[in-house]
């Protein structure tokens, strides 16, 4: 049996994806400070997040990323731009460090939740509970 999709008037809202993004870069920054004992210091954790955030800005400016934000191609170009962008920005504006241990844990880290939050939207946009039966 055929599904079509049920028509989804709006969609999810972009903010909400926005957010989607934001908050994966909050949680690796709120566990790494964890880990490091760097305590709960605001500014601290502003100062951290800060050039994550700038480069999720960014990187959803791209067309791509705004016209399909749930896309793998999507997922790839706010990833790469975090990782790119955001150590640059950390380096070169912040004046912290990029030591490669670093760099590594979190390119794994966001690539693996920002790519995945974006697989699992995709799997329940295709589920065939969430259309009628076609006939």
């Amino acid at each position: 049996m055929d599904w079509e999709p049920l028509p989804r008037p709006n969609g999810t809202p972009r903010r909400t994806l926005i957010i989607a993004d934001i908050a994966v870069i909050a949680l690796f920054v709120l566990i790494g400070r964890n880990e490091h004992n760097s305590g709960s210091q605001i500014i601290g954790y502003l100062t951290t997040v800060g050039p994550f955030l700038m480069a999720i800005a960014i990187a959803w400016c791209i067309p791509q990323v705004h016209r399909s934000p749930t896309s793998a191609a999507a997922g790839l170009i706010v990833w790469g731009l975090v990782i790119i962008l955001g150590m640059t920005f950390r380096r070169a504006l912040f004046g912290d460090g990029t030591a490669l241990p670093f760099v590594l844990v979190a390119t794994i880290f966001n690539g693996s939740l920002l790519q995945g939050w974006r697989l699992i939207a995709r799997s329940r946009e295709r589920r065939p509970d969430r259309g009628l039966p076609l006939g």
